[in-house]
C-alpha cells in the first residue's frame, strides 16, 4: 500500500527554516513555521520580504550579497555558508544557510535550508577563549605541572619548575622524576605511577621529599591523571606543588593543639546553643500545640482512641524531627559529619509546608506555592535546606504582624537558571527591608526583633554557603521582602514552573 505524502505538511513541520527564493531577485516567494519562528516575522510577511530585509546589514548581510550567492548557486551548484539575521528587536541572529536550485511547479528557484547556530557559535567562542585563558595560566601558575611518559621521565615540563625547584626547563627536560626523591616516597610513587598508566583516565593524588636544588629538602604534593590514549597530551599530566611552609605550620599547630582544644569546645557549645535555641523553637511549639490541643479535648470528654493516637503521632513525628535538628545543627556548627542527599528540591518544600501552615494558619495568612512541574535534584543534607525554608517562611509570616488581613499572603516558589542551579523563593508582605545596608540582615547577631537571637539569617546563609550556593534579598514588588536562595543541580535534568495552589 503506497502512502501519499502532503509535501506541504513537510515542510511547514520540518525542523529547519525552510525559504523559497527567486532566482533573479531574492525575493522570498514561501517560508515555513520554523522560518517564521527563527527570524520573529510572520510567514506571511516573510512572503512579501527581501532576503535583505530579514538580515543583519551591519555585518555585511544584505541584499546584494544575498543575490550573489543565489546566482552562485544557480550557476555553481549548492552553497553552504554562514549568514546573520536581524529580527524584529534588533537582535543578530548566526545562521547556518545551505542553499540549493530546485525546479517547483515548473519554474526555477533557490531553496534555501536554514539553520540557528547561535549555540555553535557560542561554544567556538567559549573554545577560543578558554585556549587563551589555558595558554595565559599555564604561563604564570605558580604550582609545577609537567608530562611524564609511563616510566616517569620528564617529556615536557612548564616554566614554573624554576619556582618550584629551581631548575630550568632543558636541566629537568629527559630525566626521571625520581632521581632526587626520597627513595621511599621514589619507589612508592613509581608503583602508583604504573598503575595508573594501565587505567586510562585514572587519577591519584600523590605526596613526597624532595631535593632542591640548594640542596634543602622540600615537601610536595599533587595529582596525577593518566592522559597516554589523549593524542593531544600522551603522557601523564602531573601537577604538584611546594607545601614545606604548610608542613611546618601544621606541626606547629599540632603543638598548640592541646592548648586550643578547650576553647574550640567552648566555641562549639555556645553556637550550638544558640542555634538550638532558635531552631528548637518550632518543632517544640509543634509539641506544645499538640499537647495542649489533646488535654483541651480530653476535658471536654472529646478525645477518643483515633484522636489520641493522632495526636501521640503529631507529636512523635515533631519530637523526631527536633532530635534531628540537634544532629544536624550540631554537626553544622562543627563543620563535619554533613550527611549528603540527592533530593528533590520539590520534596523538601513539601516536607515542610505542613509544619509552615501550622503558624500561617494561626495567624490567618494564606501560603501560596509556585513549584516547578518536573524534578530539580540537588545533593544536600535536607534537613537543613529544610531549615533554611522554615527560618525564611516564619520571618516572613512574622513580618506581616500589622499587614491587613486581606493582603497576608506568603509565597514560596521554585525556578530553574540558566547557570544550572535551582532557586528557592519566599516572599512576603510585610514590613521590607531595612532601608540602611539590608545585608547586615546576614551578620551574626543582627536582629531586629525585640526577642531575636539575631542567629536566624546568618545561620541559613552558612548553611547555603556550605552547600555551594548563594541567599539574597530583594524588595517585594508589592511591598515586603523576597528572600532567595540558590543551590546547584545535581543533575542537568531541568523542568518549568507551573504554580500549585
Amino acid at each position: 500500500m503506497q502512502v501519499a505524502t502532503n509535501y506541504q505538511d513537510v515542510f511547514d513541520h520540518a525542523n529547519d527554516a525552510i525559504f523559497i527564493h527567486d532566482e533573479g531577485s531574492g525575493a522570498i516567494l514561501d517560508a515555513n513555521r520554523m522560518a517564521a519562528t527563527l527570524t520573529g516575522f510572520p510567514v506571511e510577511q516573510l512572503r512579501h520580504m527581501r532576503v535583505g530585509d530579514i538580515s543583519a546589514r551591519r555585518r555585511g548581510c544584505d541584499d546584494a550579497a544575498a543575490v550573489a550567492l543565489l546566482q552562485r548557486t544557480v550557476s555553481e551548484g549548492p552553497q553552504l555558508f554562514e549568514w546573520w539575521l536581524q529580527r524584529p528587536d534588533g537582535t543578530d541572529v548566526p545562521i547556518e544557510v545551505n542553499l540549493k536550485h530546485i525546479i517547483s511547479d515548473g519554474s526555477p528557484r533557490v531553496i534555501s535550508l536554514v539553520r540557528d547556530i547561535r549555540e555553535r557559535k557560542e561554544a567556538e567562542q567559549r573554545l577560543v577563549a578558554r585556549e587563551a585563558y589555558y595558554r595565559r595560566l599555564i604561563g604564570s601558575i605558580s604550582d609545577g605541572i609537567a608530562i611524564l611518559d609511563r616510566c616517569g621521565r620528564v617529556r615536557w615540563v612548564g616554566p614554573s619548575i624554576r619556582q618550584v625547584l629551581g631548575f630550568r626547563e632543558r636541566e629537568v627536560r629527559g630525566h626521571s622524576v625520581f632521581g632526587r626523591m626520597d627513595r621511599d616516597d621514589a619507589a612508592r610513587l613509581a608503583a602508583r605511577l604504573e598503575s595508573v598508566a594501565g587505567d586510562d583516565g585514572g587519577v591519584f593524588a600523590f605526596a613526597y621529599r624532595i631535593r632542591h636544588r640548594d640542596g634543602s629538602w622540600r615537601h610536595h604534593e599533587g595529582n596525577c591523571v593518566n592522559l597516554l590514549d589523549d593524542r593531544c597530551v600522551n603522557g601523564l599530566l602531573a601537577t604538584f606543588r611546594d607545601v614545606t611552609g604548610r608542613i611546618e605550620a601544621e606541626a606547629r599547630v599540632r603543638q598548640r593543639d592541646m592548648e586550643l582544644s578547650h576553647m574550640a569546645r567552648l566555641s562549639t557549645t555556645g553556637e550550638m546553643a544558640s542555634a538550638l535555641a532558635h531552631e528548637l523553637n518550632q518543632p517544640f511549639f509543634a509539641i506544645m500545640n499538640f499537647v495542649g490541643g489533646a488535654i483541651r479535648r480530653a476535658e471536654a470528654g472529646r478525645l477518643d482512641d483515633a484522636a489520641l493516637r493522632e495526636v501521640l503521632e503529631h507529636t512523635r513525628v515533631q519530637a523526631e524531627r527536633a532530635g534531628r535538628i540537634i544532629r544536624t545543627v550540631r554537626n553544622f556548627t562543627r563543620k563535619s559529619g554533613y550527611h549528603r542527599e540527592t533530593v528533590d528540591i520539590r520534596t523538601i518544600v513539601e516536607e515542610i509546608a505542613p509544619f509552615i501552615e501550622i503558624e500561617a494558619r494561626a495567624r490567618r495568612i494564606a501560603v501560596r506555592y509556585q513549584l516547578l512541574d518536573a524534578p530539580a535534584p540537588v545533593n544536600c543534607d535536607w534537613v537543613l535546606i529544610e531549615q533554611v525554608i522554615s527560618n525564611l517562611a516564619r520571618n516572613g509570616i512574622e513580618a506581616m504582624a500589622d499587614t491587613p488581613a486581606e493582603r497576608c499572603q506568603l509565597t514560596l516558589a521554585t525556578t530553574l537558571t540558566a547557570a544550572g542551579t535551582v532557586n528557592v523563593t519566599i516572599e512576603d508582605r510585610g514590613h521590607g527591608l531595612p532601608r540602611a545596608n539590608p545585608d547586615r540582615m546576614f551578620d551574626a547577631f543582627f536582629t531586629t526583633k525585640k526577642e531575636g537571637l539575631g542567629i536566624g539569617l546568618s545561620l541559613c546563609r552558612s548553611i547555603v554557603d556550605s552547600h555551594d550556593g548563594h541567599l539574597w534579598a530583594t524588595r517585594g514588588t508589592g511591598g515586603g521582602a523576597k528572600f532567595h536562595f540558590s543551590l546547584p543541580l545535581a543533575t542537568g535534568e531541568s523542568g518549568h514552573a507551573e504554580p500549585v495552589r
